[in-house]
């Protein structure tokens, strides 16, 4: 049994469900697949968002909910792959640099070429998207130098 399997049966009623399900509706957050548990003023949540901004709601609008103390985010970001959303690469000049991780402190493990296009998989935290680049480098990028393609 895994950890998501785990806080699934830390629930202790379908009501306390509703009661999150409708403070994260009454903000206008969406989260598919929701689960929660509360353990010792302890909110734990999972389930699927469509980016990374979304997470951030979420658990800020968990944590003014009574009772709680600390939320635990494990909310992962939807994956668009099966989308096919293409951007592109609309640096001034240069190659767009592809990361190991969501910041300019991670190493640079590719690159994308200038007005050429790369696959968004997922919109991720802080202005960075994760994406596939035409050779199949998967990394992330910053959102600041990506426009989506018009089909």
């Amino acid at each position: 049994m895994g950890l998501f399997d785990d806080l699934a049966k830390a629930i202790t009623t379908p009501q306390e469900k509703a009661n999150y399900s409708g403070l994260l509706s009454s903000a206008g957050i969406t989260i598919s697949n929701l689960g929660i548990s509360l353990e010792k003023g302890v909110l734990s949540v999972t389930g699927t968002v469509a980016d990374g901004a979304t997470a951030e709601a979420a658990v800020a609008a968990l944590k003014k909910a009574p009772g709680v103390t600390e939320v635990k985010n494990y909310l992962v970001v939807e994956d668009l792959t099966s989308k096919n959303i293409m951007m592109k690469v609309v640096t001034k000049s240069s190659n767009l640099n592809i990361r190991k991780g969501p910041g300019t402190q991670y190493d640079i493990i590719g690159k994308a070429a200038h007005h050429s296009q790369v696959q968004l998989i997922k919109k991720m935290y802080n202005g960075w998207y994760y994406i596939k680049s035409a050779d199949g480098v998967y990394g992330f990028c910053s959102t600041d130098y990506l426009a989506q393609v018009q089909r």
